[in-house]
């Protein structure tokens, strides 16, 4: 019998043996998926907030995950695909004591959060406990995976939520990104947008393959 993870054994991954996500939404919840098809053992998603209707233009859940637990939808989910996969979901965000908790069982932390002052808070705590530390986001089209955090928020200023456009594509680009910054290419940052992926198309014709190119030469010679 083949093995659910010799395809992937040869490209010399470094598959944790946990990982914390925290935020579970457009791009937590894939990042999730992709960490349990990888070979993650366990993951502790932390996330308060329960699935809208919003929620369902950029991930694959049902209509009867509205309103439900979004930690609890996503580890159900990942429940199906990997049985073997313990998933903790915890329905609150990751501060105060449950902070200090996670950073004696989790050595990655993956933060998918939309808030800097979150972000800023896990980032140098990850960093005076040596942990790893991930972040992944995006803003419409543009996408980052980073491992640090380069600007500082003012004890005075005052988070708003706001309405970001969003779509599948970006969402599971930057969470598959992320995983692979995980397991493969840690040292390795990105920040572009998803029109600058791949190469323009300036003529039909060199979109031809071999193949076609052969075929075309010998008809034009007949």
């Amino acid at each position: 019998m083949i093995d659910l993870y010799s395809r992937q054994e040869s490209i010399g991954l470094n598959v944790p043996e946990e990982v914390t996500v925290v935020g579970v939404g457009g791009i937590g919840s894939w990042a999730a998926i992709f960490l349990a098809m990888s070979g993650v053992k366990t993951l502790y998603l932390f996330d308060p907030d329960v699935m809208e209707e919003s929620n369902r233009n950029r991930l694959p859940f049902c209509q009867g995950s509205l309103n439900r637990p979004k930690v609890e939808v996503v580890s159900e989910y990942i429940r199906t695909i990997r049985p073997d996969s313990i998933v903790v979901g915890i329905q609150r965000k990751l501060d105060a004591e449950f902070l200090d908790l996670q950073m004696q069982v989790s050595q990655t932390f993956l933060d998918c959060t939309d808030s800097p002052a979150s972000q800023i808070r896990l980032y140098k705590t990850c960093k005076e406990h040596n942990k790893r530390f991930v972040r992944a986001g995006y803003d419409g089209t543009h996408i980052t995976v980073t491992g640090v955090i380069s600007g500082w928020i003012k004890n005075s200023e005052q988070e708003a939520y706001t309405v970001n456009p969003s779509w599948v594509v970006p969402a599971a680009t930057v969470a598959a990104l992320a995983v692979g910054k995980i397991m493969k290419y840690y040292d390795q940052e990105t920040s572009l947008d998803i029109s600058e992926i791949g190469i323009p198309v300036l003529e039909r014709k060199n979109r031809l393959t071999a193949r076609c190119t052969l075929e075309r030469a010998t008809l034009r010679r007949r």
